[in-house]
């Protein structure tokens, strides 16, 4: 997000703020068990690549048994044991 925010040539006031609403979530760091899930992705996925984004998102969701909360549902079809909620594709 600050990569996006960099780039749209946000001012430093407005970055801060991004970062100030940020802070209102939880950070989910890397784990052994998200880096195999998202290795299962990636193999399961080899057919019809993923992205290297979508499979984390897809791995972190698969490690912590929650369901993936997308609009894009098509990008993360095939995968085992993942559980969808979309609203209209």
């Amino acid at each position: 997000m600050f990569y996006g925010a960099y780039h749209a040539s946000w001012g430093e006031k407005r970055i801060k703020s991004l970062d100030i609403f940020l802070h209102r979530f939880l950070l989910i760091r890397y784990s052994h068990l998200i880096c195999e899930c998202w290795a299962r992705v990636r193999y399961q996925r080899r057919r019809q690549p993923i992205s290297e984004n979508d499979a984390w998102i897809a791995a972190t969701a698969l490690a912590y048994h929650v369901p993936l909360v997308t609009h894009n549902s098509r990008d993360f079809n095939g995968i085992d044991n993942l559980s969808l909620i979309t609203m209209n594709d």
